[in-house]
Parts: structure tokens; C-alpha cells; sequence
């Protein structure tokens, strides 16, 4: 995932500090940090305390913990785990009655209504993670300089450098977990509309470092959320899909078998998954259930496919403009199948010609594509 693909709007942006964000990590802290922070975004919220972020870290933290036993940091000498989110996990999973494969929400609720238990690691996580992450932007400081352990004249240091070079965010200088961080205006729009690229970047990140940490585990990505929770995320999406197969009938047809799709099928990721990382509606797309399989990790050749698949895509919107039913299924993907901006705003509107919607999705979608071919993955053609 490349954040060359990122679009912006503001000279006053500084991309670069934003990619270093990520750098030479120790623990995977500001991972899964930036991540909670994101999420909360996707929300439309812009200020939130530190006590939803770290809660929605620990979610984030949940399942790989207590289902795959994952390493999310280094060891302590004694052989323990010295990661505060992995002693968070253990510690709040002993005072809750809560399955490994719980949902992100529902953990959340746990986290925050039994916050005292780990009240100790949630204070750790405070002193240095929120400022130590906006590092990239302050590099005058230094990684020694003792005004990182002083965080109340941090925060006005954060304060004054924001009038001039435009921080992600700030920080309200109020008590313990209650201090809020503060989204940037400049930024806000810059985080929405590339929610998808930033966040597939940020999970690239986080599985790499954990990777490393834990190198007998095989497929590592597949064990960082569970897989009823992949399956929730498309459940709106087939019914949107079932109700533009059921209103177009034989004329909409599945573009690898060129056959008329019944319905048992399956919700196809054009772009693989386990390089995207998401499951945006604009790359996804019903496909036989038994070719699913044979396609399984590979990019479908460009040249064979990417034409129809923007005709069912342009199918889609055209259904979903005229037909009431198929309007109200849309709007039901929105929480997790369309996070960024610029799908509602370019490609899935009223009256778009269909070469303006090619093209749209063309520029969207074309360079995530040759960036996963130079990744090496394979190309599938039926």
C-alpha cells in the first residue's frame, strides 16, 4: 500500500511528516493508535478523549490476543509480555464475560464500563504514545529532549507549532484520560477522503512489525479480526447485490463466466483483500462461487475484465438511482463499505455518463492494481 496513491487538498498539508508517522516503531503502539483514531473519524467525530482511543485499540487488539495469542511487542526478560495492550487484553478479558470472536463494539462497551481494571495500562499508553506520534512533525525536538516527559508544556509546545505547520492534531491539556485529541479542520477532509488508502497502509504496517514478532504464525493477516466480522462487513453488500441481480435479471451476468448469476454466488474483492484490506463497495463484485475459489489471492488480468467489471458496476449505480429498494440497501453499506468521500461525491451519482464513471473508477482503482502487480501477485484469467 503506497501513500503516493493519497489525494489532498491543502498546500499547508505536510504529507511527508504524515507518512513518517510510522517509522522505526518499537512497539506497535502507534499502529493501532492512528488506527482508533481513524475509525473514530469514519464516525464524523473529530474530537474524542484518550479513553475512546485507547479503548478502541484494545478492541482492535482483541481478537489476535485472545484467539492467536499473538505477540504484539517485545519480551520482558522474565519472558512475559511487556506490551501494554496485550496486558490491557488479558487483564479486562478476566473481569468480562466476553467471546474471543466478540464484536469491535461490543468490546468497546466492555473496555469502558471496566476501564478501572486497566486503568494502569491505559495511563502508560498516555504518557508518551498521543505526543510521541506527532514526532515526524516536531523532528526539532529529538527523540531526548526532556520536554517529552513534561507533557502539560507539550501540549502548549503542540499548540504553538500548530499555527504554523498544521499538526494532525492537537491536544487539550485536561485530566488524565479525559484530555481530548483534537482533529485538525485542514486534515479532516484529507483523512475522509482517503480513509481507505490510509488505513490499508497503516494495517501493511502493523503486519509487517507483527510479523516480525511473531514469525512461526502463517498467515497473519487472516488472524487479526475474525472471520464473522469479515462476513458482517459484506452482508449489506449482498443484499445490494441480490436486489440489482433480482431488479436486472438475465441481462446482468457475471463477468469472469460470462453466465447469468444465480443465487448462490460470491462477493468477489477485484483487487485482492489481502492487499487491499478493505471492503469497499467500488471493488467488489458478485462472481461464481466455484471460480471464487480458483481466482482466491490473484488479480484478475486487467485487460479481460476491468471493462466489465465497471459495466456491472455501472449497473449498480444506475440501479440504485432508480429504484427505491435498491437506494435503501446502498445506504445500509455505508458504515463499512464506502469510508471514503469520493465514491458518494464522483462515481455512484445521479445522471453520470457512463465513460465519466469508467474514468472515475479507472483513476481509483488502476493504480492499486499496478501497485499490487509490483508487489507480485499473480495474474488470473478463466
Amino acid at each position: 500500500m503506497s501513500m503516493d496513491e493519497l489525494y489532498f487538498y491543502d498546500c499547508n498539508l505536510n504529507i511527508k511528516s504524515f507518512a513518517g508517522m510510522l517509522e522505526n516503531p518499537t512497539q506497535c503502539y502507534k499502529f493501532f493508535w492512528l488506527d482508533s483514531i481513524m475509525q473514530l473519524v469514519a464516525r464524523g467525530e473529530n474530537e474524542f478523549t484518550f479513553l475512546e482511543v485507547f479503548a478502541g485499540m484494545i478492541a482492535d487488539a482483541w481478537y489476535a490476543v485472545k484467539e492467536y495469542h499473538l505477540r504484539l511487542g517485545p519480551k520482558s526478560v522474565d519472558g512475559t509480555s511487556s506490551n501494554l495492550l496485550e496486558r490491557a487484553v488479558n487483564k479486562i478479558s478476566e473481569n468480562v464475560d466476553a467471546k474471543n470472536d466478540e464484536s469491535r463494539d461490543i468490546i468497546i462497551e466492555k473496555i469502558k464500563c471496566n476501564s478501572k481494571c486497566i486503568n494502569s495500562e491505559m495511563q502508560d499508553l498516555a504518557k508518551n504514545v498521543p505526543y510521541r506520534l506527532l514526532s515526524s512533525f516536531v523532528k526539532e525536538l529529538g527523540g531526548n529532549n526532556p520536554l517529552w516527559s513534561k507533557t502539560g508544556k507539550l501540549i502548549s509546545y503542540f499548540e504553538m507549532i500548530n499555527k504554523k505547520r498544521c499538526l494532525l492534531y492537537t491536544i487539550e491539556n485536561s485530566r488524565g484520560l479525559t484530555k481530548k485529541v483534537i482533529i485538525n479542520k485542514l486534515w479532516n477532509n484529507f483523512l475522509i477522503d482517503n480513509m481507505v488508502t490510509i488505513r490499508g497502509w497503516i494495517k501493511m504496517k502493523k503486519i509487517k512489525y507483527l510479523q516480525d514478532r511473531n514469525p512461526g504464525v502463517p498467515g497473519l493477516i487472516y488472524k487479526l479480526e475474525p472471520e464473522k466480522d469479515k462476513e458482517r462487513k459484506l452482508e449489506n453488500v449482498r443484499k445490494l447485490w441480490d436486489c440489482v441481480i433480482d431488479i436486472n435479471g438475465v441481462g446482468f451476468k457475471d463477468i469472469y463466466s460470462k453466465r447469468h448469476i444465480e443465487n448462490k454466488y460470491a462477493i468477489d474483492h477485484f483487487i485482492p483483500w489481502s492487499y487491499v484490506a478493505n471492503d469497499e463497495l467500488w471493488n467488489l463484485i458478485p462472481m461464481d462461487e466455484n471460480l471464487n475459489s480458483s481466482k482466491n489471492n490473484k488479480l484478475p488480468d486487467w485487460d479481460a475484465y476491468y471493462k466489465k467489471f465497471c459495466d456491472n458496476q455501472y449497473i449498480l449505480n444506475e440501479t440504485i438511482q432508480t429504484n427505491e429498494k435498491a437506494r435503501e440497501k446502498f445506504e445500509k453499506c455505508k458504515q463499512h463499505n464506502l469510508n471514503s468521500i469520493w465514491p458518494l461525491e464522483e462515481l455512484y451519482i445521479q445522471k453520470i455518463e457512463k465513460e465519466r464513471f469508467f474514468n472515475v473508477l479507472y483513476g481509483r482503482l488502476h493504480p492499486i492494481y499496478e501497485s499490487a502487480m509490483t508487489q507480485g501477485y499473480d495474474i488470473w484469467k478463466n
